[in-house]
This record gives C-alpha cells, sequence and structure tokens, in this order.
C-alpha cells in the first residue's frame, strides 16, 4: 500500500515541478519584456529630443518583442501538434520512455 502512495506522490511532484518551470519561463519572459519597455521608456524621455542613443531603440524592440514571439511560437506549435492527423512513430527521441522500453524489450 505504501508503494501506491508514493507513486501518487512523485506523480504530483511531477506535475507541481512542471508547473513551477512554466511559471518561471513566463515570469522571466514577462520580466524580459518589461525590461525592453522601460528601455525604450527611459530612450524616449532621455534621450529622444536629441536623437542620441539610438542604440536602445532596437535593443529594447529586441528585448520587447522577443517573449511574444517566442510564446505564440510555443502556442501555434503545440495547437498544430494536437491534431490527430499527423502520425507520430513509436519511439522517438522525443518520447525517451517509449524509446528505452523499446530498446530493452527487443532481443539482440
Amino acid at each position: 500500500m505504501g508503494s501506491e502512495e508514493d507513486k501518487i506522490l512523485e506523480s504530483k511532484m511531477k506535475g507541481s515541478k512542471k508547473t513551477m518551470n512554466a511559471f518561471m519561463a513566463c515570469l522571466w519572459s514577462f520580466l524580459v519584456s518589461l525590461g525592453g519597455g522601460l528601455l525604450l521608456a527611459w530612450w524616449e524621455y532621455q534621450y529622444h529630443p536629441t536623437n542620441r542613443q539610438l542604440w536602445m531603440v532596437p535593443f529594447g524592440l529586441i528585448l520587447f518583442f522577443t517573449p511574444l514571439i517566442v510564446w505564440f511560437a510555443i502556442f501555434v506549435s503545440d495547437i498544430f501538434s494536437l491534431t490527430p492527423d499527423v502520425t507520430q512513430p513509436a519511439a522517438s527521441i522525443h518520447h525517451l520512455e517509449k524509446l528505452s522500453k523499446q530498446v530493452i524489450s527487443t532481443p539482440c
């Protein structure tokens, strides 16, 4: 009975770790985007009237929009990978558990 409870606890820990990793990715991407927006705002306030420090504009735009583009690409790829028409092999490098089971079960 103890091993059953351990398996349940282990699966909950894996789920919470996955959730925490996703939360940290969202937090970091938000902070990078916020940094880019603040850099652009600072340039607008401090240097725009004299058109100095122009390197800050493309750098701020890159920091501001890159997380948005990355999350959009992840979202779109996740949508298209869920379609049932796409057939995936039984074992691939993306499914290591299936690959290891297949390698172990095949005789030499």
